[in-house]
């Protein structure tokens, strides 16, 4: 997993823009007849609708309880049918929240679309291995999922928080679902090395091998982070299939010795500049988001020891 950094421009537009759309959709079902309970639930969301769309990780989750504890009816259960759903819940999901959320996804002036692209992740930041480019094209627009962190169709007063959209790949998001795991880290909350990869010799016969017979079978690729974060993505089984690039920099690591290193670096080559030569990768953790397998990379190079 990749950290995703605050956009602080962003979260202000977000937040005044979103607010400004779902209060006139509550004000207008407070019209209707609503029960003493449906009442108080919709006035609640609509007090604290802005620090709702502010809530971090750890707000969203005093926010869940809250709903739990006061208004349980608007908690969605999983693979429930509409005919099913309770009066509340239905009008928090389907005429408010997710009303806006697909409305949002379609929008010119500030939408899914302008939130993907100024973010500006080229990676999906839970799993680093596939590109999640925003295209504009004459032909249409290209953009990449939208995760909800917290599944929209359990906690529906979550579906427009800023914290909640997490733009990712198919794989990822489509592996998630609507899954609530407890202990799941959101990506702006990872701190440095969170997670972490390394390389496992199969037997101490690794460390004598020739340089032309290192193998897939010589070494294996471990991963440590958050147990819950590398169940629900399946990392460590994904990652099994990329021995090929660590097979790659053990290679690298044989045939380009510390001494031609330091002559690159006579050259007047800095040493982002040569990580980049020998690996094709970024160093600089803010950068990271750039290219698949960036994290892996990272690691393995660091701890080969390769610059």
């Amino acid at each position: 997993m990749l950290k995703i950094k605050l956009n602080q421009e962003l979260f202000n537009k977000h937040v005044e823009e979103i607010d400004k759309s779902i209060r006139k959709s509550i004000y207008s079902k407070l019209k209707i007849k609503l029960t003493d309970n449906e009442k108080e639930c919709l006035e609640y969301i609509q007090k604290n609708l802005i620090d709702i769309l502010k809530a971090d990780s750890k707000k969203m989750q005093d926010y869940i309880s809250y709903f739990k504890k006061n208004h349980p009816d608007v908690i969605g259960k999983q693979n429930t049918k509409e005919e099913n759903w309770k009066r509340i819940y239905k009008i928090v999901r389907k005429d408010i929240f997710e009303r806006e959320y697909t409305n949002w996804s379609d929008r010119t002036k500030y939408g899914a679309y302008i939130f993907v692209k100024t973010l500006d992740l080229k990676t999906c930041p839970y799993c680093n291995r596939n590109y999640t480019f925003a295209v504009d094209k004459k032909s249409g627009k290209l953009r990449p999922e939208i995760d909800h962190f917290y599944p929209k169709s359990i906690y529906p007063f979550l579906a427009m928080s800023f914290y909640n959209l997490i733009p990712s790949c198919s794989i990822c998001n489509h592996t998630k679902k609507d899954k609530v795991k407890l202990g799941l880290l959101n990506p702006y909350e990872l701190k440095k090395n969170d997670f972490k990869f390394t390389y496992i010799p199969e037997d101490i016969s690794f460390f004598n091998v020739e340089n032309e017979k290192y193998n897939f079978d010589s070494f294996e690729i471990g991963i440590y982070g958050n147990k819950a974060n590398l169940e629900v993505f399946k990392l460590e089984e994904l990652y099994k299939q990329h021995k090929d690039v660590v097979l790659e920099l053990l290679i690298k690591k044989a045939y380009y010795p510390k001494s031609y290193i330091d002559e690159l670096k006579s050259f007047g080559f800095s040493e982002d500049e040569v990580y980049r030569y020998l690996v094709c990768n970024y160093k600089n953790d803010d950068d990271l988001h750039k290219r698949p397998l960036s994290k892996l990379i990272k690691d393995i190079s660091e701890e080969l020891n390769l610059i």
